[in-house]
């Protein structure tokens, strides 16, 4: 029998694009379930507007013989037509792949995460608590954040009972920014938490793919961040708490790609 000869460098190398093209597929996965939610999420957003703009139309042709009421009328129109034209425009500017990172609100960022998620944080009547500062500005990614801070919302209101509370925090840390997601759910089963971010691992059953924390971990890796978490299944305590650390900076600045962190703290 022909003994197996060592794995050549070749070997590996096609290990490592079969690797790499996996992870690929994966974050495209992930980011086209998260592009079906968040669209209909935009389609409620531009909803009342549209409906003003009906309305308005059917005035004006009401108000025909009255020149002045119609002027108004179309004022109306136009700012409603430039509402959604902002919304068109910012979600597009969240997705658009960005070579560089570029300084942005996070404030606006995780108030728009939130809007994202108000149909499933409404659905459940989750009370929401937030505190934010009136700006903090940063060097990010600014789709990959947005997801980063849409992925922990959700996970969060999904782990909650109706009527729960999700608690969104963020401030400046010294030359870092944080941002913590808590809930008092039902915490995170132990069999699940010893693999936390790896891709497919999830208590949802058929309610959740297992890709939101892997997907979460990759953003926190590019940024140059850490993510450290805490989860308790029984008692008062009852609840889990993601904390993510990114530098302000941003992370072409930072000369380096440093520690990541992924802990329970």
């Amino acid at each position: 029998m022909t003994e197996p000869g060592p794995a050549s460098p070749l070997d590996g190398q096609r290990a490592e694009d079969r690797t790499l093209r996996l992870e690929t597929a994966l974050r495209r996965s992930e980011k086209l379930a998260m592009a079906g939610r968040l669209a209909a999420s935009v389609m409620h957003e531009i909803n009342n507007p549209s409906q003003a703009i009906a309305d308005l139309v059917y005035l004006i042709g009401k108000d025909a013989d009255y020149p002045e009421r119609v002027r108004a009328h179309a004022v109306q129109i136009e700012e409603q037509l430039v509402r959604i034209q902002y919304i068109a425009r910012q979600t597009l500017s969240f997705f658009r792949d960005a070579p560089r990172s570029q300084t942005k609100d996070l404030v606006a960022l995780v108030e728009t995460a939130l809007r994202y998620q108000s149909v499933l944080l409404d659905e459940k009547c989750i009370r929401v608590r937030k505190e934010l500062p009136d700006i903090l500005v940063a060097s990010v990614y600014p789709g990959d954040f947005l997801q980063l801070v849409s992925n922990l919302v959700r996970n969060a209101a999904e782990a909650l009972p109706a009527g729960g509370t999700l608690c969104v925090r963020l401030r400046a840390s010294g030359v870092n920014t944080r941002l913590t997601v808590a809930d008092s759910g039902r915490g995170i089963p132990l069999p699940i938490q010893v693999r936390l971010f790896e891709a497919f691992q999830s208590d949802k059953a058929e309610a959740g793919n297992g890709l939101g924390l892997w997907i979460c971990k990759t953003i926190v890796d590019k940024h140059r961040g850490s993510i450290r978490w805490r989860s308790c299944t029984e008692g008062k305590t009852q609840g889990t708490t993601f904390s993510v650390l990114l530098p302000l900076a941003g992370p072409t600045e930072s000369g380096g790609f440093g520690e990541h962190s992924y802990i329970a703290g």
